[in-house]
């Protein structure tokens, strides 16, 4: 890979060649006594992982040959009444957890709180089953696993995913004290990649969402004017200061949250769909918020806006269905991609009035994002060679 990407951008490269999976959440009917088993279960396991996170930071090592070989025994000791595959899931929860804390925030590495609240147990194979629709999870020694009737698997999931394997499940109990979910994770048959094909330049913006050098465009305004909508019945709540009020916050946040990810959902399922395209090019945006820290010259206005741009699950949700389509995803540096005029090649931060790009020595028209998205296939194809 070519040095000086950010690890996100290698790893977005990298989905193409990655095993896909795909993650189905179905509700679980489970009676009061069955919660109350796996709810011990995840009071158990979150301390065995908890302790497990604490060793890594404090060894600063995610080695699992190391981890294994320091905390297995100690484990097994202290949690007898754990399945001992229950151990091993673990270590590999916790290992995943402190890699990603430490990728996320590289300032504060090694620093990841060893606690957590959420009541969830991961399964794999060796712990769990599933024939037709009966579930059956392990729990704590002394118990029968624990079947469940699971509901009938979505159509659209069956006649897309026909291929697919179970490789593992993650039991979510919610914390009222009543109801569960359970998340099966499936592989899929690798695609095969796309070796003849156009490079499709993508530009993530303000004034679109995407526009790609072909012309393709989806719309910020609507996403701009309903999140403005959001910001202003927040900050009448959080003047209010009720009680109710704090709950309807809560309410909201998570309704914008959903409302956001259906618009990249939709955006990233038309730019991997594209026709006749093998690599889509992408800016690697990951230190742009670099610019929205205090004390930098960024106006107040701006760092709001880098803040709330949601390109990274735009990028994230695209790598993932292309890959699916055997779509490669190529990161490129995105150093003065807004101000270059794609056709005379002049750089120039005149050049750019908003939505609109003139060039200033050829006198060059065009839309400014489709101008950059010309700029990113370009340099795509240089970095191909």
């Amino acid at each position: 890979m070519t040095t000086g990407k950010s690890k996100t951008a290698q790893h977005r490269e990298s989905m193409v060649n990655a095993t896909p999976q795909r993650t189905l959440v179905l509700p679980l009917d489970i009676s009061p006594e069955q919660y109350g088993i796996f709810e011990g279960l995840a009071d158990s396991y979150n301390r065995m992982w908890g302790s497990l996170v604490s060793w890594c930071d404090s060894n600063r090592s995610v080695n699992r040959t190391r981890m294994q070989k320091d905390n297995y025994a100690r484990l097994r000791a202290e949690y007898p009444e754990l399945p001992s595959q229950f151990v091993c899931i673990a270590m590999r929860d916790a290992a995943g957890a402190v890699r990603s804390w430490n990728s996320n925030h590289p300032k504060r590495r090694w620093n990841l709180k060893a606690s957590r609240r959420k009541k969830t147990i991961n399964y794999d194979l060796r712990v769990m089953s599933l024939r037709g629709n009966l579930l059956s999870l392990s729990v704590t020694h002394g118990e029968k696993r624990q079947r469940i009737l699971l509901p009938d698997i979505p159509g659209w999931f069956d006649r897309r995913y026909s291929e697919r394997k179970l490789n593992a499940a993650k039991l979510v109990l919610d914390p009222d004290g009543r109801n569960a979910s359970v998340m099966l994770v499936y592989r899929l048959p690798q695609s095969t990649p796309i070796e003849h094909g156009d490079v499709l330049g993508v530009d993530l913006g303000q004034h679109s969402l995407t526009m790609d050098s072909r012309g393709g465009e989806t719309s910020y305004s609507r996403m701009q004017g309903i999140r403005r909508r959001y910001a202003h019945n927040r900050k009448t709540l959080q003047e209010k200061g009720t009680r109710s009020a704090r709950r309807r916050l809560k309410a909201m946040r998570h309704r914008e949250e959903r409302f956001i990810r259906d618009v990249n959902h939709r955006a990233s399922k038309r730019l991997a769909n594209t026709p006749n395209v093998s690599v889509i090019a992408f800016e690697d945006l990951a230190y742009i918020r670099r610019q929205a820290r205090k004390g930098t010259k960024t106006g107040r206005r701006r760092r709001n806006m880098l803040n709330q741009w949601p390109f990274a699950q735009l990028q994230e949700f695209t790598a993932y269905k292309a890959a699916r389509n055997g779509v490669r995803i190529l990161m490129v540096d995105p150093a003065y991609t807004s101000q270059k005029c794609n056709r005379c090649g002049y750089v120039d931060a005149r050049n750019r009035n908003h939505a609109r790009f003139d060039c200033l020595r050829c006198g060059h028209s065009d839309n400014a994002d489709h101008n950059a998205a010309l700029n990113i296939r370009d340099r795509a194809i240089q970095n191909l060679g």
